[in-house]
């Protein structure tokens, strides 16, 4: 099982990994959720990170919402074009339209200057349920390989009360792309979740 652990600052990063995170996921003000790291943040998350064998995804979202203009939309471009060079494994990464549909578009633009594969974060969980299933086809179709998910548009309930909603991900996903559980999910509950539905990566800021 792949632990990614939510890390903001440089000795969050190296304490992550020597707890055994397999993977890193570098944001910065975890406050509003996560937004985009700094180009110095990202290089020497990079090169530390690579030289212990750990991954490292980078989050790309340039303030606390999930809805972003035409000028965020190039802030984000280049964020992901210079984050590309440095040799990031994976972007964090999430659009959605006024009405919370997948803004397909704005993630086609994103993902077109960069051969990085596209992780979808948790503004999925704020699309409408009724709606989900279709969004998720249309990420595979877009070519993201992983989905961020805690199963609830509110993150103040548990992972384990949205056990039902995350397993039916899973069943629709048919292993199309990676259903990732996160948010409120620990090393103290994470078997847990485990013990019901067999995930192969989990996520969280205390996930080791």
């Amino acid at each position: 099982m792949i632990r990614e652990a939510v890390v903001e600052t440089f000795p969050e990063v190296v304490a992550a990994v020597n707890r055994g995170a397999d993977r890193i996921e570098l944001c910065a003000n975890m406050n509003v959720g996560g937004t985009t790291p700094s180009y110095g943040m990202v290089k020497c998350a990079v090169d530390y990170c690579h030289h212990m064998n750990v991954e490292v995804a980078v989050m790309i979202r340039p303030r606390g919402t999930f809805t972003y203009d035409v000028f965020e939309q190039e802030v984000m471009r280049q964020d992901i074009i210079e984050y590309t060079k440095l040799g990031a494994d994976y972007f964090v990464c999430g659009a959605l339209t006024a009405d919370s549909s997948l803004d397909v578009l704005t993630l086609q633009k994103l993902m077109s200057v960069t051969h990085i594969p596209f992780v979808m974060h948790m503004a999925y969980d704020h699309i409408p349920k009724h709606q989900q299933l279709k969004a998720m086809d249309q990420l595979i179709e877009l070519g993201v390989i992983r989905l961020l998910t805690h199963g609830s548009a509110d993150a103040a309930t548990s992972i384990l009360d949205n056990i039902s909603q995350l397993a039916r991900l899973l069943v629709y996903s048919k292993g199309r792309l990676e259903i990732m559980p996160g948010g409120s999910l620990t090393k103290d509950n994470v078997e847990q979740l485990i013990s019901q539905i067999p995930f192969q990566e989990v996520h969280g800021t205390k996930i080791v």
